[in-house]
């Protein structure tokens, strides 16, 4: 009779041995899933930002095309507005441009008719990690008393 509750004894503990180690298992799983699926938030949270500044920078008044009160154009950039925004965005970044950008690089590259850069909006954080770069095609307008346009594409850079 006791070697008979003997080998029950050890059959019980081996099977909560066994229940344990599962239950281990299933938590390292679950520990490398949750940390898997911050990761991928993350990178999705990043990339909406860099959408988000990317629309933000695109109908900025500063930037856009305009002509007196008509409609602005869609997707251009006045290039006299361009060459000065460089200053105004230096003059407030800490405070209102900081606000609506935060940690980022806007450049706006023109293709043709020349190949000129402009670098608009620059903080860059200085322990990041990650940076995620959009990019959108615009039309650059330069304001003579016949308007010529120009083709180029705005890069928007966030950091992380």
């Amino acid at each position: 009779m006791k070697r008979k509750a003997q080998a029950r004894m050890t059959e019980t503990i081996a099977v909560i041995f066994i229940f344990f180690i599962l239950i281990l298992f299933g938590l390292i799983f679950y520990a490398r899933y949750s940390q898997s699926s911050f990761v991928q938030k993350q990178e999705e949270l990043l990339a909406k930002e860099a959408i988000d500044s990317t629309t933000k920078a695109l109908f900025l008044p500063e930037l856009i095309c305009s002509k007196g009160e008509a409609e602005p154009e869609d997707h251009c950039l006045d290039l006299m507005k361009l060459r000065t925004a460089n200053e105004t965005f230096r003059k407030y970044l800490t405070d209102y441009y900081f606000n609506i950008f935060s940690y980022a690089r806007i450049t706006v590259q023109e293709v043709y008719p020349d190949d000129r850069s402009w670098i608009l909006y620059e903080r860059i954080k200085t322990n990041a990690t990650r940076e995620e770069p959009t990019y959108f095609s615009v039309s650059l307008r330069e304001e003579t008393p016949d308007p010529v346009y120009g083709f180029g594409y705005i890069e928007v850079r966030v950091f992380s």
